[in-house]
């Protein structure tokens, strides 16, 4: 089994998701990133973030927890995901995706009202409307299935 960290990212009632084209369809997903030999869950938050996006980040408590079945190529994942904070950044401003870092096409604040519109890797939808309502207590998600496109 792969273990995936990821952040949710809370600023001004809305979170930041990092979109994906696959195909003929968009995927957003919470920043995170494969945790190199050696590293620690929040080291690999903190560099994957500086790489991808160019930000400094303080990372906070686990809330919550979600695995994602094998398909083709890609293992059985644990996502374990993070609150956190951007160190630093305007409340207008977006950070931008370094293309030499990551396969992103772009990143964008989302807020709650509009989050269940979007399809999400890892699909925790409700775990990123309640970290940007306040609520941080642990989740464990079970196995939830992607949407492959």
């Amino acid at each position: 089994m792969k273990v995936r960290p990821s952040i949710v990212l809370v600023q001004n009632e809305s979170v930041l998701l990092m979109k994906y084209r696959y195909g003929d369809a968009d995927v957003w997903g919470i920043p995170g990133g494969g945790v190199d030999e050696g590293e620690t869950l929040i080291e690999t938050l903190k560099r994957e973030l500086k790489e991808e996006l160019g930000l400094d980040i303080e990372v906070g408590n686990l809330i919550g927890m979600v695995e994602t079945p094998a398909a083709g190529k890609i293992q059985h994942t644990l996502h374990c995901i993070f609150q956190g904070t951007i160190a630093a950044i305007s409340s207008n401003e977006t950070p931008r995706v370094n293309p030499e870092h990551s396969s992103a096409i772009t990143a964008g604040w989302i807020t709650a009202n509009n989050l269940q519109q979007y399809t999400l890797y890892p699909p925790v939808n409700e775990l990123a409307i309640s970290a940007i309502n306040g609520n941080t207590e642990p989740k464990y998600l079970g196995l939830r299935s992607r949407t492959w496109f």
